[in-house]
């Protein structure tokens, strides 16, 4: 049996993917499609869905029982907002909805 967290790159990074939403699920992975594809598979089989999606350091970055994005201050540096997507069953793309636009999450993220 290994220790292998297979959602690990080599310089230790990952991508965290939230689900929109107090009750919201949450993934890692190597890369960023298949992070919110599994943090929506885990929310449940109803669609479209939201998610947010980092790349971020990987054992010290994580999501809280509300649902926000926790990290260590000395690794504010390393945590990049890649964007707000919605997914259906066959596609993802950045989110257009009124609530929350992949633009205003990259502002809200970037600024």
């Amino acid at each position: 049996m290994t220790n292998t967290k297979d959602w690990v790159l080599p310089n230790g990074g990952t991508f965290l993917a939230s689900t929109a939403g107090i009750h919201g699920t949450w993934a890692k992975a190597t890369d960023p499609v298949t992070a919110a594809r599994n943090a929506a598979k885990a929310f449940g089989s109803s669609y479209p869905q939201f998610v947010q999606v980092w790349y971020c350091p990987t054992d010290r970055t994580s999501i809280t029982g509300m649902g926000c994005l926790s990290w260590h201050s000395e690794d504010a540096d390393r945590v990049i907002p890649i964007g707000f997507f919605k997914l259906t069953r066959s596609s993802i793309t950045p989110s257009n909805d009124e609530r929350l636009t992949h633009e205003s999450f990259q502002k809200d993220w970037c600024n």
